[in-house]
């Protein structure tokens, strides 16, 4: 018999941003799930039978029945597809401009700002870290990139259902905030009301190991 439990395989420690979104996506359309935890930031990698399951090693990793699924944006567009609304609530804006220019968000996020990612780890902002002494002039002008985009897209309105892109620039967002750069008040606001979202919160208030991910395996 097929297992028809949905199992989302993530980083231990819960300071990854790519599983928070999946895990907000799950809330958000009311799915019974079960989360899989393991300390990957010790050192451990991605499990040998996982990765083989997936045929790439990284997390989160969704199984249900006989799909096994990795990397954060297929397994949200997986999940909105296989969970459609109206019966589930949708995570993607339901016209084809607007799921679109989620997606566009959603891309810059994970592919644009690698330097801002590498040098400001997510989990300075559950671990109580200072932040970083300083910034690489290419950290300051990606973090400048994505507070321009934020606060342009606040301006004009186009940030108004919410949806999964919404989740995601939020998060980004976190980095910025935890490096020690200012805010402008409409970019902030945009922030604290993603923060306050019941399926974001199960994420970033879920239990954590008191002791940071070692320096080695902190990135992400």
């Amino acid at each position: 018999m097929v297992n028809r439990v949905i199992v989302l395989y993530v980083d231990g420690y819960f300071v990854n941003q790519w599983d928070a979104s999946c895990v907000v996506t799950l809330e958000e359309k009311g799915l019974s799930y079960t989360t899989a935890r393991g300390l990957l930031r010790d050192g451990g990698g991605v499990p040998a039978a996982l990765a083989e399951k997936t045929r790439i090693g990284r997390v989160p990793v969704l199984q249900y029945a006989d799909t096994w699924l990795t990397e954060s944006l297929a397994i949200i567009e997986y999940l909105e597809e296989e969970f459609p609304a109206p019966a589930y609530a949708s995570v993607l804006p339901a016209d084809s401009i607007g799921r679109a220019k989620a997606r566009q968000w959603m891309s810059f996020v994970r592919t644009e700002l690698t330097t801002l990612r590498g040098e400001v780890s997510w989990w300075r902002s559950f671990y109580g870290e200072p932040p970083p002494a300083s910034l690489s002039p290419a950290c300051q002008r990606e973090a400048n990139e994505l507070l321009a985009l934020v606060g342009g897209l606040v301006a004009s309105n186009e940030l108004g259902a919410w949806s999964i892109a919404h989740t995601d620039l939020a998060l980004t967002l976190l980095r910025v905030r935890s490096a020690g750069i200012p805010l402008e008040d409409g970019v902030a606001q945009f922030l604290d009301a993603n923060l306050a979202r019941p399926s974001v919160r199960k994420y970033l208030d879920h239990p954590r190991p008191p002791h940071r991910p070692p320096s080695a395996h902190a990135g992400g």
